[in-house]
């Protein structure tokens, strides 16, 4: 099982690589888009009608996959008032037991999500009139990657390799 867990681990790995890339593309094409909105619209008069649903999209998608890469450095607000006092082995069932919820409700939210893309296949977005089945799609590949995410935590707690070990699992808690 920790060949397993060590796999699971590279392809998250390799998985924040490429969601970081994405980011990075996503947040300098909306800054250049939101600028040209700026200028056509107040200075050359001329608004641009698809800028906007562009901008809206993006951010959309960079929330999804922004919450994988925060999950994955451990970036995610944690409330650990009641786990902090248990015993370190009911601590860490808790901890696996949070997960193992979490990544129930992920795979709703991808099923759900992914049935609703596909409801919104023939229809258009307004200005750009691409189908919605891509702004839609964010919902379902965030899920996924959030799950990938949680079975390498899970496989690392169950199961600990040296290369889980960077794995931040709450770096930002409150207590209380």
């Amino acid at each position: 099982m920790t060949r397993i867990t060590h796999y699971v681990n590279r392809v998250c790995d390799r998985l924040r690589r490429l969601a970081m890339a994405l980011l990075v593309v996503f947040g300098a094409v909306m800054s250049v888009i939101v600028m040209l909105q700026i200028i056509f619209r107040f200075v050359i008069y001329i608004p641009l009608p698809w800028s906007e649903e562009l901008a809206r999209y993006l951010m959309i998608w960079t929330g999804m996959v922004g919450s994988f890469v925060a999950l994955r450095e451990g970036r995610h607000i944690g409330v650990t008032l009641v786990v902090n006092r248990l015993p370190p082995k009911a601590a860490a069932g808790v901890a696996i037991f949070v997960q193992a919820a979490t990544i129930l409700f992920l795979a709703i939210l991808a099923k759900q999500g992914l049935a609703l893309a596909l409801i919104n296949l023939n229809q258009l977005s307004p200005a750009m009139r691409v189908p919605m089945f891509f702004p839609y799609l964010a919902v379902p590949v965030g899920a996924a990657l959030m799950i990938i995410e949680l079975t390498a935590g899970v496989l690392q707690d169950l199961y600990p390799t040296e290369d889980g070990t960077r794995r931040k699992l709450s770096a930002a808690t409150l207590d209380g």
